[in-house]
């Protein structure tokens, strides 16, 4: 209350005359520590109630994530329980095992700066297993390939260098294609498709599969434009990588159980 008081006559002072600022200066540096003892309860209280504020906040997340994994793990022994019952009817069928996966999480060190080519180098190599031709992923979709490889680094070739090619479907239709890269940003060509075959924008092509390489049914691009000129056998199909090459900052690095055997094919034949 006397400190309150005493602000308010040092208020009144100032405004009346001028020629007590010295007084109201000196009364000002010997209430500071008054004014602050008398706000002490109210900071405290203030940082006391936003302590528990993230404390609820905490827990309120804790119990989200809790919630979170308990579903998982059903899910993981559902997926399991699917995967046990395949492997005894694979047996049963004398069918070929299926095949496994690996991943591992990779930085993207630099970006090429030759405009014809579009690679990557990141932070594994092959003290790491990497291999020339291994399959690189971004989150859910196809990112390219290893292309060449050293100890601790490994340069990835981009599906839209225009020297890459990966087979493709139609997820609407089931077409067949191959999607090239244009050497755009973002941008591949869908080849191979007739002039006669049902396909519009807005069509999504998946990784088929075939040629063992590349994994099954992940999204690559999305058809951006058709054109067709008569006399043409073929369309042009320009399509929009699923895969922002703009903003990834990180690949996953896939292994599978044929790898080897595609890596042996690969040399023999003389592909990247």
């Amino acid at each position: 209350m006397v400190a309150v008081m005493l602000s308010i006559a040092m208020i009144l002072m100032d405004y009346r005359d001028s020629r007590l600022l010295p007084i109201r200066t000196t009364l000002n540096i010997l209430l500071h520590p008054l004014l602050y003892t008398v706000d002490v309860p109210f900071r405290a209280s203030s940082h006391i109630a936003n302590f528990f504020k993230d404390q609820e906040k905490m827990i309120e997340e804790n119990r989200k994530l809790t919630s979170l994994v308990k579903r998982y793990a059903v899910r993981d022994q559902k997926y399991h329980s699917i995967a046990q019952e395949n492997i005894r009817l694979r047996t049963q069928l004398n069918a070929a095992p299926a095949l496994e996966e690996r991943f591992q999480l990779a930085e993207i060190l630099s970006v090429s700066r030759d405009q014809h080519r579009s690679t990557v180098t990141i932070d594994k190599g092959g003290n790491d297993g990497v291999y020339r031709g291994q399959v690189v992923l971004s989150g859910q979709s196809i990112y390219g390939q290893v292309f060449e490889v050293a100890p601790n680094t490994s340069v990835i070739m981009q599906l839209t260098d225009t020297k890459h090619a990966i087979p493709v479907r139609n997820n609407r239709t089931g077409l067949g294609a191959i999607a090239v890269g244009s050497g755009n940003p973002n941008q591949l060509e869908l080849k191979n498709i007739e002039a006669n075959i049902d396909i519009k924008e807005g069509d999504t092509f998946y990784s088929s599969g075939l040629g063992q390489l590349f994994p099954a049914d992940f999204p690559v691009a999305t058809v951006r434009s058709v054109a067709y000129n008569p006399g043409d056998s073929f369309m042009r199909v320009r399509a929009q990588t699923k895969v922002d090459f703009n903003k990834s900052r990180e690949v996953i690095l896939i292994w599978r159980t044929n790898h080897l055997t595609v890596l042996r094919a690969q040399e023999n034949a003389g592909k990247p």
